[in-house]
């Protein structure tokens, strides 16, 4: 019973924290019903905004005809009983609609150096989370899901599944 019953506030402590533990996910970006997975190094920004730098890629041009994302982080993969992680759904925005999230991302994150030579050719993702669910099933085999959403922690209930259509 790793998950069950957190509060908001200790939801959300256990999702930055597993976040700082980590620095890669995978994106997950989808245009014209066809979905595309791409592996990513991100940090964690305020707000649980999440910063990607990339050297380009069509997650880009994906990102550009739908801004609907999901970034995917999780410990490594024993089987489906053992596993924690977080699938952050939310709406991304690039560099190349906004040029102004490079200073952003550096803001939040110090140790992006703007003067090193490779970083001029690096572009921004920036994903604004809109819910966010998490599950840690290590231990106990435990798979209750929690949902952070609008900021509102929800128990995976047959109420909630029922109105998510699960």
């Amino acid at each position: 019973m790793n998950n069950k019953h957190m509060t908001m506030s200790e939801l959300k402590n256990h999702i930055v924290e597993f976040l700082k533990d980590r620095s890669q996910g995978s994106l997950a970006t989808c245009v014209d019903h066809i979905p595309r997975s791409s592996p990513v190094r991100y940090f964690l920004g305020n707000n649980m905004n999440i910063y990607i730098l990339s050297a380009g890629g069509e997650k880009f041009n994906f990102i550009e005809r739908n801004p609907k994302v999901c970034l995917l982080v999780n410990t490594d993969y024993v089987d489906f009983r053992q596993i924690k992680g977080v699938q952050i759904f939310g709406k991304a925005v690039t560099s190349l609609q906004e040029p102004r999230l490079f200073d952003e991302a550096q803001q939040q994150c110090r140790m992006l150096d703007g003067s090193k030579p490779q970083m001029n050719d690096l572009m921004v993702i920036k994903v604004i989370p809109e819910e966010i669910v998490y599950l840690n099933s290590l231990g106990d085999g435990d798979r209750t899901k929690q949902f952070l959403k609008l900021n509102k922690a929800v128990d995976e209930s047959n109420e909630y599944r029922a109105a998510k259509k699960f």
